[in-house]
């Protein structure tokens, strides 16, 4: 038996119109929505100020399946995607990066001759792969002041300008001007901590409950699809003998950036940042926009109000040093801790060098890149199936068992490297095809959705932003010191190098159970409540605010 919010809630809330997300919620839905009324407690009472209209609007939104709310909110997905393209300019950039330092040519016209073949030392493949992190950092803080200046599409715009010249820089370089193209890469990489910090932010805000999971997961897929495609271009135009062999795929990124900027244009603002500017005519008809006529538009955006006003009874600012005061310093450690451990589950290890390890198994360089090309396949399937899992097991329970798997794989790949067999190569090479399944089901879109769940709305921006400067400072260190544990001229570890991620992933997988919270199902505000009442990150999935507060 269902009831329409017209039976139901009219005694509840009158200030409201009555009409829910979706048209309809069921019965314990609607019961919960006139507890609230009846909880006197819960509004006048409490701490926390008015949060009948937020609880009313919890219950409504809780009613949605992901389903309907796709039928629902199919602008509002489509839209994601569209911005999510800055994402997967991440990933291509990324894979690029490691990607040219195997082609012939590229180390032909930046390297050094020394016998009787072309080398780039270690420490210019760390400067290469490394400086775009550094740009990535600076990219990241700077949107946090960029973002709420300019809004969600603005800040899109600045990485997209950045961007285009960026890979002008690194298009027009020429052979052995070295300096030039790590300059290319700074800027460029400035870009791209811009461009996954507005995805995750622009995901989050303009998506509903039932599909904000989804949505910020697919910040991760389309880093996948960069990595894919990366690895396709440079299986396409790495055998060409002059300076297009490079100079290619470098040009085929200009494509991200145009598209975003032709299309920024008709793209919804925020609904979020237009209330906090005090635009509200606007953000009610983008919230109309995203979700079509069917919606209860006005109860949402009493929702937003709501949300900010309690979110201001906490802090009136919304400073970068807020993010560590009170309750929103542990929101910020969660956010930034997910990236820490996703470097240090060894993701840069394994995918960075899944093509030496198919070379050691025997592989040509051909079918090695190849076989790269097939495990970033695997990863795009695993990062598919996390759509149904998210909403099905919940955060904490897939980040948990992910990091632990990953932490058995890298431990297995360092015992079968004792062994100096054809077999145990080989085995080597399975186990990073595994790897990157398990991470790309797990802590990789994981990752992405935990960091934009747990950041407040008012802090929202630069939460994200502290989160993706942590990612790429961290991954900037990795990539400086992984190719001196790998390659044969230095330390020459090879496999054994898992034994030093798979000890890090296993302090990590500790550290999640204790601090990583379940925020499935939880809305913006009810994370809040959470997070001021210092609830303990295991009983977050069962904590009863309605009665709690």
């Amino acid at each position: 038996m269902t009831y329409t919010v017209d039976e139901k809630t009219a005694q509840a809330a009158p200030y409201t119109s009555h009409r829910t997300m979706t048209g309809a919620v069921d019965e314990k839905t609607a019961q919960a929505i006139l507890e609230v009324d009846a909880a006197s407690g819960f509004e006048k009472n409490s701490p926390y100020g008015n949060l009948t209209v937020l609880a009313q609007a919890a219950a409504t939104e809780h009613a949605i399946t992901p389903v309907q709310a796709l039928r629902t909110y199919w602008r509002a997905c489509a839209w994601c995607l569209f911005i999510n393209l800055g994402a997967l300019l991440w990933g291509f950039d990324t894979q690029l990066g490691s990607g040219l330092l195997s082609i012939p040519s590229f180390r032909r016209d930046f390297g050094s001759l020394i016998g009787n073949q072309y080398v780039i030392s270690a420490s210019w493949q760390s400067a290469f792969n490394s400086i775009s992190n550094v740009g990535g950092m600076a990219g990241a803080f700077s949107l946090g002041y960029i973002s709420e200046l300019f809004g969600r599409r603005g800040a899109v715009a600045v990485a997209c300008l950045a961007s285009i010249v960026g890979i002008l820089a690194q298009f027009l370089t020429p052979a052995h001007e070295n300096g030039l193209i790590l300059a290319g890469r700074l800027i460029n990489g400035f870009s791209l901590g811009m461009f996954v910090s507005s995805a995750g932010s622009y995901c989050a805000e303009v998506s509903p409950l039932a599909l904000r999971g989804i949505s910020t997961a697919s910040v991760n897929l389309a880093i996948d699809l960069g990595i894919f495609m990366s690895n396709g271009v440079i299986r396409g135009a790495g055998n060409r003998t002059d300076v297009y062999a490079y100079r290619l795929p470098f040009a085929i990124q200009w494509i991200f950036p145009i598209i975003l900027l032709v299309g920024l244009p008709f793209a919804p603002e925020s609904p979020w940042w237009l209330v906090r500017k005090g635009r509200k005519d606007e953000a009610l008809k983008v919230i109309t926009r995203l979700g079509g006529p069917t919606i209860d538009a006005d109860l949402q955006l009493q929702q937003i109000q709501e949300t900010i006003e309690l979110e201001d009874s906490y802090a009136a600012s919304a400073r970068y040093i807020d993010c560590f005061r009170g309750a929103s310093l542990r929101r910020t450690v969660v956010a930034t801790m997910v990236f820490v451990l996703q470097q240090g589950a060894g993701v840069v290890f394994i995918l960075g060098y899944s093509t030496y390890f198919f070379e050691l198994a025997g592989f040509a360089t051909t079918k090695a890149f190849d076989l790269a090309l097939c495990m970033s396949a695997v990863g795009i399937v695993g990062n598919l199936l996390t759509f149904y899992t998210i909403n099905r097991f919940g955060r904490r329970f897939i980040f948990f068992w992910g990091i632990l798997a990953c932490t058995t794989v890298l431990l297995l790949i360092g015992f079968i490297s004792i062994s100096h067999t054809q077999s145990a190569r080989w085995a080597v090479a399975v186990f990073t095809i595994i790897y990157n399944f398990i991470y790309q089901t797990g802590i990789g879109p994981l990752g992405y959705v935990i960091f934009t769940e747990v950041s407040s709305a008012k802090l929202r921006s630069k939460t994200i932003a502290s989160g993706v400067l942590v990612n790429s400072f961290c991954s900037m260190i990795v990539h400086i010191f992984v190719p001196y544990l790998v390659n044969p001229d230095e330390a020459n570890l090879g496999g054994y190098v898992g034994f030093i991620f798979g000890g890090l992933s296993c302090a990590g997988t500790i550290w999640v159970w204790y601090f990583i919270p379940e925020t499935k199902n939880r809305t913006v505000d009810e994370l809040d409540v959470l997070f001021e009442q210092r609830v303990p990150a295991r009983h977050f999935s069962t904590r009863d605010l309605l009665h709690s507060i």
